[in-house]
């Protein structure tokens, strides 16, 4: 009897372990970024620490709700930099947090797009010292999306299914976890906590001024100097 109390109790620590284990791969396994990507444009900050938007609730929310997009043309319509042959605009990193999510970084206000003469792409370059672009129109943009009954599993899934084939594991952790999950945090987000961005970035944006942290000032990878006169 005793020792069938010990299986049992094993085969419960094992499945448990085995548990936690698929939750923490889902959700919280921070996978690294391609070498490859540019260090300014594109890499994430505080990775792991910010909720981000999942990646492809974040691709499919222009197409489902245009009309809240100023204009055409999908995210590019919010004055946000692009570069081409690229996937998204520069300032938001796409990397896999458990799942695929998608941040902010500093480039997202700090970029600027110059147009070229001599018929190349434009080129887009930081100024940190220079006028911040406005992302007010894009929190905007995702809190009237949250506040729409179109956001539900059934018409996002639905649209995500137009761009890719997801796996049955992938469908049930749109629709039970990260939509409803990214529909809270969309809902009452501002410019200070949305989900797009880490600590570092959300004390930059409360207050420019201040000096930040050494922690946040190594999970930035130098994108902040340690104080700044201006946002």
């Amino acid at each position: 009897m005793k020792t069938k109390i010990l299986i049992v109790l094993a085969v419960v620590i094992v499945a448990a372990a085995a548990l936690a284990a698929a939750v923490y791969c889902a959700l919280y396994r921070v996978v690294p970024q391609p070498a490859s990507l540019h260090g300014s444009f594109y890499r994430s900050v505080d990775a792991g620490a910010a909720e981000g938007v999942p990646y492809w609730i974040w691709l499919v929310l222009p197409r489902i709700f245009p009309d809240y997009v100023p204009g055409t043309g999908g995210y590019a319509a919010f004055g946000l930099s692009w570069q081409e042959t690229k996937e998204m605009p520069v300032g938001f990193a796409k990397q896999r947090v458990g799942y695929i999510r998608v941040t902010g970084n500093c480039a997202l206000c700090h970029a600027i797009r110059h147009d070229r003469t001599d018929g190349l792409p434009p080129d887009v370059t930081l100024a940190y010292g220079a006028k911040p672009t406005d992302i007010q129109p894009l929190l905007d943009f995702y809190r009237n999306c949250a506040r729409d009954p179109r956001f539900t599993a059934d018409d996002i899934l639905a649209e995500v299914g137009n761009a890719t084939k997801l796996s049955l594991a992938d469908r049930l952790l749109y629709r039970c976890v990260l939509i409803p999950r990214a529909r809270r945090m969309l809902l009452d987000a501002n410019s200070s906590t949305t989900p797009l961005f880490g600590p570092t970035i959300r004390q930059h944006i409360r207050d420019p001024k201040a000096p930040v942290p050494e922690d946040g000032q190594v999970r930035a990878s130098g994108y902040l100097p340690k104080t700044r006169s201006s946002s």
